[in-house]
């Protein structure tokens, strides 16, 4: 029988002193500073990632019901990653080919990705101004950012 040491064997970048101290959020994925080739060559797809993956590509193509999908795991638990994951799917047309030949072929073009991370606590013209300078609808969207106000359902 092999030893979990003969089993399990850490990827080189593991003992980089340079990477040690590197953590993603959702701001390198707005501000697109992540090398998603690499990103993908240091991750392992797992089932509720695919779950997410397929969630999300069904509502992309306008067959899922699901407009909204709740990352619940407890902190450490993988919430950023697998938003980082699907950001970087979506936005690259090509990635998603190589990662996972035609299942996601229907949407051919990529994705336009809106980011908000929460650790960004002063914003100009608040959450939804946010959102709507990153959908270039700034204009449309003025009522709710000046004076600061959420919209409502029927908004």
């Amino acid at each position: 029988m092999k030893t979990l040491f003969d089993l399990c064997k850490p990827r080189v970048s593991v003992f980089d002193e340079n990477k040690r101290d590197d953590t993603l959020d959702l701001s390198n994925l707005k501000e697109g500073n992540i090398d998603a080739e690499r990103f993908f060559d240091e991750t392992f797809v797992t089932d509720g990632m695919e779950l997410l993956f397929d969630t999300a590509f069904k509502r992309f193509e306008r067959k899922g019901a699901t407009g909204l999908i709740k990352l619940s795991q407890a902190m450490g638990g993988g919430k950023t990653h697998n938003m980082l994951a699907l950001g970087l799917l979506a936005a690259n047309s090509e990635l998603r080919k190589k990662m996972f030949g035609g299942k996601y072929a229907t949407v051919n073009e990529d994705i336009k990705l809106i980011a908000f991370t929460g650790r960004e606590s002063y914003l100009e013209y608040g959450l939804w101004g946010e959102i709507a300078e990153q959908m270039e609808k700034k204009s449309l969207f003025n009522p709710f950012y000046s004076p600061l106000m959420a919209p409502g359902q029927s908004a």
